[in-house]
Order: C-alpha cells, then structure tokens, then sequence
C-alpha cells in the first residue's frame, strides 16, 4: 500500500492537473472557435480513471461532432471508438477538422516514432492540437516524482512514458506555422496547427 507521504502528494498532482486541463481546455475551446473546426477525433489513450481524465475530450465534444475517438477509452463512450496505432492511422487524409492528442507523445516512442505520430497529424487532420508534459518541469506528471525524472538513467527504466520533451525537442518535432503555448518552466505545453491563412486562433 502507497505511503501517506505517497498519497499525499499524489492527491497534489492530481489537483494541479485538473487545473491544468481545464485551463488547456479553455485554450482549445477558443482554438476550435477562432478556425471554426466542427468535426474532430481523439487520439491516445485515457480510461477515466482519475478525476483529471477526459476533461480535455469532454471540452472539444460540447463544441465539435466527434468523428471518431482513437484509443481513447471511457467508462461510457458517446462516439465512435477505434483501436488503432496512432503512427498510422486507418483514417483518410483530412478526415477530420481537427485532431486532439492530450498527453500523447509522450507515449508513443522513440524521437522517430514521435516525428511519424505528428505526420499522420498532419495527414489525417485540417487542423491538430497535440499537448505533453514539460520534462523540466520539477513534477513529474506520470509518477509524482519530484527532479528524478531529470535523470536520462532514472527515465530510461520507466513504463509510464516512452520520451519525455523539452519545450526545444517538442518544438523541433513540428513542422512551420506550429503555436507552442508554454514557457521553458511551464508544466505543459500545447502546439497548436491549423492551415496557412487561418485565424490565428491564439
């Protein structure tokens, strides 16, 4: 059974991410607004198990027709749901207005596996929003672990997550004309694309 001192700071982040969610949520929800995206899909994986879980998807489903929800699983699901890898979707090209992969990324891979991801972004969505953790951020999202997460040997022996990002790494897999939303500091980031020409949204 976790320690107190464990759950204690467990209930901590859980707490700052909900926060963090909502306000993500606030972002996109003016994203999708400002470009006027109607049709979206989910891509990653979140059961609902924690009270932080689905805020994000909830958000985009009040204001677009979900197309379908890759991976993304809930208790009671009111669209569509694919299993599939999110390298290679089984979508066709601009399937979607937009595409939203909270939390994502940093799951899927290695750098090359992390680049494919962001291309089938592109391919199957007009428009994209992909978030993840800042790796220098001093908590570590996944695990509650405080600086360890600094440590590449520490990482390299973790199953929670594949490669955690830097705002630099995040930015250098995303093609031009990308927003990043965040700071070096900052607990998240999120990058935000839509077509050349498109309100700026942000």
């Amino acid at each position: 059974m976790p320690s107190l001192v464990h759950r204690v700071k467990r209930r901590a982040v859980l707490t700052f991410s909900i926060r963090s969610r909502q306000r993500k949520a606030a972002l996109i929800g003016r994203f999708l607004t400002d470009h006027d995206l109607r049709t979206s899909i989910f891509v990653g994986c979140s059961p609902e198990t924690n009270a932080n879980e689905g805020i994000v998807e909830r958000a985009v489903a009040e204001r677009t027709t979900v197309l379908a929800s890759c991976d993304v699983l809930f208790a009671t699901p009111s669209w569509p749901f694919v299993l599939a890898d999110a390298r290679a979707m089984p979508f066709a090209d601009g399937a979607a207005d937009v595409l939203v992969a909270n939390a994502v990324i940093e799951h899927v891979g290695d750098e090359t596996d992390q680049r494919q991801f962001v291309a089938e972004h592109l391919r199957v969505g007009r428009a994209w929003v992909i978030t993840t953790p800042n790796r220098w951020f001093p908590v570590e999202s996944h695990t509650a672990s405080v600086l360890r997460h600094w440590s590449p040997r520490w990482r390299a022996g973790r199953a929670e997550f594949t490669r955690l990002l830097s705002l630099r790494e995040f930015r250098d897999l995303l093609p031009p004309g990308t927003v990043v939303v965040g700071r070096p500091w900052s607990a998240t980031f999120t990058a935000l694309y839509a077509p050349t020409g498109s309100p700026a949204g942000t």
